[in-house]
């Protein structure tokens, strides 16, 4: 990936994870608060509300990732892909730390400690669910950048030869018309057949 936008996405993440960690403590406290006024502090009902904000902000994640990708109008090459979701992995990692951490609280004030160990897969289930997702949607996104990519250099003069042979086409043709005597057939022939022929040599380069 090109130097400057790795550490483009990389900034723009460390602000994504900041953001995050702040809505999520406040969010973790205030409802907390709630509970406590409405009598369900000691309850599932915390237990499941932390949950659900910890999915809500795995999925905001990938979501301000992909849509940072829109703005920085990204070049295609081959490790593309890999590259930013080895960067969107590393982020969940560290914002997974602080949300387990609130799960595990969340536990203990619900006065349900042991429900910790016994729930935590179902937490990271649905993180590896925001994941997959995450994932498809950027596959998708990498297509596009690819087939939005200039042409390659030997793609654009195949590309010129291509319209070269259709205007000497064009012009022995219509010599030909004029002069229907003349020894124009073989030419006409040979340039009609050269022609799908270079179509295909694009084709194929195209899908590398």
């Amino acid at each position: 990936m090109n130097i400057q936008a790795k550490q483009n996405i990389e900034e723009k993440i460390r602000l994504i994870l900041i953001e995050s960690i702040s809505s999520l403590e406040k969010d973790f406290e205030g409802m907390l608060r709630r509970h406590a006024a409405d009598g369900l502090l000691r309850s599932g009902n915390t237990i499941k509300a932390t949950m659900n904000m910890i999915a809500d902000l795995s999925a905001n994640l990938y979501s301000e990732i992909l849509s940072h990708i829109d703005v920085l109008s990204l070049k295609y090459y081959s490790t593309i892909e890999t590259d930013i979701a080895d960067l969107a992995r590393a982020a969940q990692e560290k914002l997974k730390v602080e949300t387990i951490a609130k799960f595990q609280k969340s536990t203990e004030m619900a006065g349900k400690p042991k429900l910790y160990e016994r729930m935590l897969p179902e937490v990271e289930a649905e993180m590896a669910n925001n994941l997959a997702t995450f994932q498809n949607n950027l596959n998708a996104k990498i297509i596009e950048i690819k087939q939005s990519t200039q042409r390659s250099p030997l793609e654009k003069v195949l590309w010129l030869f291509e319209i070269i042979i259709l205007v000497t086409s064009i012009f022995v043709s219509g010599m030909w018309f004029k002069d229907p005597q003349g020894n124009y057939e073989p030419v006409v022939v040979a340039l009609t057949l050269v022609m799908p022929l270079i179509y295909l040599v694009i084709r194929r380069i195209s899908k590398q």
